[in-house]
Parts: structure tokens; sequence; C-alpha cells
């Protein structure tokens, strides 16, 4: 009996000190002052007109790139709102940042979004063209500010301040042949569309306003 305590507390201890490390290399993020979990509510392009309130289900979440770069980084919506997750690049600090281009050549895809909806193609090099809403998005300004926020418990928190473009257009798909070892039956041929290309159509656009804070992780502090 002895033995297996003295087991047990060296496991706990291997476990707690791994538990630790994991969380340093989490967090080893050259992002670190953007990166984080908020909670946010929606508004027009010039805040007149609310459109979301809060609730515990609006959550972006800001992380770095597989590059761990600074001013990059990616930024997901949990899908309730709109859909988007997209990397941006940026100028500035977290005090102040924007893109560094507004231009929609130069954006990245929101690859929640340019995704075909059409029926899986029969042959290879097939074509289809699929009008899609949020294909790029721009960051007009942004803003994260320390301890200028207020949770809903009162306590102090980072506030967030996005206005964000979104702009859509026409996404062009082209066929390819899935690798037999991704196929449902190695036997039978399988295509799959994939990203080709994509017109903007600026008449399209849409700017909206995110503003919130910065979850805690405290019960008391989430919506």
């Amino acid at each position: 009996m002895k033995k297996n305590i003295i087991y047990m507390l060296l496991v706990l201890v291997s476990v707690s000190f791994t538990s630790c490390d994991e969380e340093l290399e989490i967090w080893d993020s050259n992002t670190l002052d953007y990166s984080g979990t908020y909670f946010y509510e929606l508004y027009n392009e010039d805040m007149t007109a609310k459109y979301i309130e809060y609730s515990h289900s609006n959550q972006i979440l800001i992380y770095n790139t597989a590059n761990n770069n600074s001013n990059e980084f990616w930024l997901e919506d949990h899908g309730t709102v709109f859909p988007i997750k997209s990397k941006f690049f940026v100028d500035g600090s977290t005090q102040d940042f924007n893109s560094a281009s507004f231009d929609f050549t130069d954006l990245t895809n929101n690859i929640s979004t340019v995704i075909s909806g059409s029926a899986k193609p029969t042959g290879l090099n097939q074509e289809v063209i699929e009008p899609t809403g949020y294909i790029r998005s721009a960051i007009l300004e942004g803003k994260i500010l320390k301890n200028e926020g207020t949770t809903v418990s009162g306590n102090p928190v980072d506030s967030i301040y996005v206005k964000i473009a979104l702009y859509s257009g026409q996404v062009k798909y082209t066929s390819y042949e899935v690798a037999v070892a991704d196929r449902v039956d190695p036997e039978v041929e399988e295509f799959a569309w994939e990203y080709d290309s994509a017109i903007y159509d600026s008449s399209l656009d849409e700017t909206y306003v995110i503003s919130g804070h910065r979850k805690t992780g405290f019960a008391e502090d989430d919506h």
C-alpha cells in the first residue's frame, strides 16, 4: 500500500510538471498581447445600431499563427454571428492596429466560407463558380486596451474594439483527384473541389464593429 501511495504521488508530480510545461509552450507567443478569447457585441459601422447583444455564445478567438510572428494572428468567430476564420497581418500595436493592406488581393481567404457547397465533381478539372459572402476581410481599426473594460461582475478587464470590413463576391473551384489513401473506397476514383480563385464585388461590402472585453475564465465574469 505504501509503495502504491508513493507511486501515485510521483505520477501526480509528473503530471503537474507536464501541465506547466504545456501551458508555457502554449502561451510562448509573439502575439500574446492580442491573443485570447473575447465576449463581444456587434454594431454597425458607426455604432449607432446594435445588432447582437452580449451572450455566452458570442465569443471570438485571437491566436498566433504557426509562424508565430508579431503582428500576425488568426481571428476566429465561433460561427454564431458570422462565420470567420482568417489570418490577419496588421500594422501598429495592440493599442492601435489595422490590416497592413485593405486591398482584396493582399488579404487571406476566410476558410470558414471558402468551401464549395456543390455536389461532388465526377471528373478531373471540372469547374464551378459560386456566390460567396465574406470571402476575405480587413481590420480597418483595432484597439485592445489594458483594463479599460468591465465584466458583468464589475471586475476590470481588457477591452477590445475591432472595425472589420467583410468582402464578398464569387469563388471559382476546380476539381482534383482524391488521393487513394483518402478515398471512401480505395478502388473507386473520387474527386473533390478545391479553391481556385475569387472575384471581388465591392458592392457587397459590409462593415461591422466588434466591441467587447477579454474573457477572464472566472464564472462570475461570463455572460
